[in-house]
């Protein structure tokens, strides 16, 4: 079996501010038209997003150095209509435009970063439900549509035009060390889960309650010890993430705060309403903890006065690490019964809802009775969605259930709809790895042409068979 590689994002894959000093907590003030259910229509979901951008991207250099969104564009498309949105306002984009700037709508539910009019943009194709169906987040951290448009569009132009346009050194260092495995070991335990829910819950207790903050640091800094010495394997390759995600979602949480609140330019005001809108977490995942450990940190290094953001764009560390620089560790603490007793059984409800997923894909990738599909990772077009990354004893690769990704090639398309995927690395090159048996499931092999048309996969590309230790392949050419 090819070796595996860390798991990586694709476009940086779905989570700054003014320093302020002081304690004082102050009482968030909502602005009187900010949207209370989800939109009634896809043009009352352009109309509130245009809102939210023309409020908060004018000033989110206050939110992180350098970042400039004032000129970015964001295109809604809900599969018929296309509209462009900005500052400044809407207008009306045909699919013949689109063509003719090389930008490809996404599937449902997906976005892409792209350009349009010659600036920073993302294009996000909505729900068809509009967010009607949106589960509520216990912890608060993914707000509902029509937020939830508006905070994408705000994470997601982060990562490629302020990570990486140019790279932070500090995630260079990280990516040459491949210190960025953000997988998590199937079957889940719930050690690890609660010690990062308690870093998580202490300091989100110090943010709305600035005058225990010191202690509160010192409890999250033994909580962060006593989860690097019990579990070194999870922790082991989290900084990158750490860093990577708990910036964006930062990002993000500020940028959806200015647009919320009645004064948009006031720190104060918008720390105090995410100390309100943020929840603590009984139930939680390794996939989350990054985003909302990040920004906890973030509002609390804000709400003492400490910048250290630029810090993180140059050395190889983490919001966390930085907030906790010199706080001596409490003594020991014990976890609240409500957050060990909802981890327990979040962790058990997810193993079994994994279980179907991941435990035939690891049969089956390793089976000579299957083929495996190889798909080149950098043929991606737009997002990848699925239920997380995950890995395995027996096969140590990164495994997301339940992905939904588009592949575009020389030869065709193909499309995966909810179908477990494994991130592979091969002489060097990395591919999306699904296992199938051609004149099954509506997988057929005729000479060198592989056409999907079931099992969640659609499409037609020619591929090149090989067989390696037993194993068939086919890559996707």
């Amino acid at each position: 079996m090819p070796a595996s590689r860390p798991a990586r994002p694709l476009i940086a894959l779905a989570l700054l501010a003014v320093a302020a000093t002081g304690c004082t907590r102050t009482q968030a003030a909502t602005r009187p038209d900010a949207p209370t259910s989800p939109p009634a229509s896809f043009d009352a979901l352009v109309a509130s997003v245009q809102k939210d951008i023309a409020r908060a991207w004018p000033h989110t250099g206050q939110a992180w150095p350098g970042a400039d969104f004032s000129g970015h564009n964001l295109l809604l498309t809900d599969g018929n209509k296309i509209v462009a949105v900005n500052k400044d306002g809407t207008r009306p984009v045909s699919a013949g435009q689109l063509d003719k700037a090389k930008i490809d709508v996404p599937a449902e539910e997906s976005f892409d970063v792209v350009t349009w009019d010659s600036k920073p943009s993302l294009i996000i194709h909505v729900p068809k439900d509009l967010g009607a169906g949106q589960k509520p987040d216990p912890t608060g951290l993914t707000a509902p549509q029509p937020g939830y448009a508006f905070a994408l569009a705000s994470h997601e132009q982060f990562h490629p035009y302020v990570q990486n346009k140019p790279q932070w050194a500090s995630l260079k260092a990280f990516d040459e060390r491949s210190d960025g495995d953000r997988t998590e070991l199937y079957p889940l335990q719930a050690g690890p889960r609660i010690d990062r829910a308690m870093v998580y819950n202490t300091l989100l207790d110090a943010l709305k309650n600035p005058a225990n903050r010191a202690q509160r640091l010192s409890q999250a800094a033994w909580w962060d010890a006593k989860w690097r010495k019990d579990y070194p394997d999870d922790a082991k390759g989290q900084q990158s993430t750490d860093l990577l995600e708990g910036t964006a979602k930062y990002f993000e949480q500020y940028t959806l705060a200015m647009a919320q609140v009645d004064k948009p330019t006031d720190a104060q005001q918008v720390r105090a309403h995410l100390a309100d809108t943020l929840k603590p977490m009984n139930v939680a995942s390794k996939g989350v903890e990054p985003y909302a450990i990040g920004t906890v940190a973030l509002l609390n290094a804000d709400a003492e006065g400490k910048d250290f953001k630029k810090k993180l764009t140059t050395d190889p560390t983490t919001p966390l690490a930085e907030l906790l620089n010199g706080v001596t560790p409490s003594d020991a603490q014990s976890a609240p019964d409500e957050v060990r007793d909802g981890i327990d059984k979040a962790v058990r409800t997810t193993n079994q809802e994994l279980r179907p997923s991941i435990e035939p894909f690891v049969k089956n990738v390793q089976d000579s009775g299957h083929s495996v599909l190889m798909l080149p990772v950098e043929s991606v077009s737009g997002s990848v969605q699925g239920k997380g990354f995950y890995t395995t004893k027996e096969l140590p690769i990164t495994i997301t259930p339940d992905a939904r990704v588009t592949f575009k090639l020389p030869s065709g398309q193909a499309r995966a709809d909810k179908v477990t995927v494994g991130e592979i690395d091969q002489d060097g090159k990395g591919y999306f790895a699904i296992p199938l048996v051609p004149g099954k499931d509506g997988a057929t092999l005729d000479g060198n042409t592989l056409t999907l048309n079931g099992g969640g996969l659609t499409g037609k590309v020619t591929v090149k068979a090989t067989t390696e230790d037993g194993q068939h392949f086919l890559y996707a050419q």
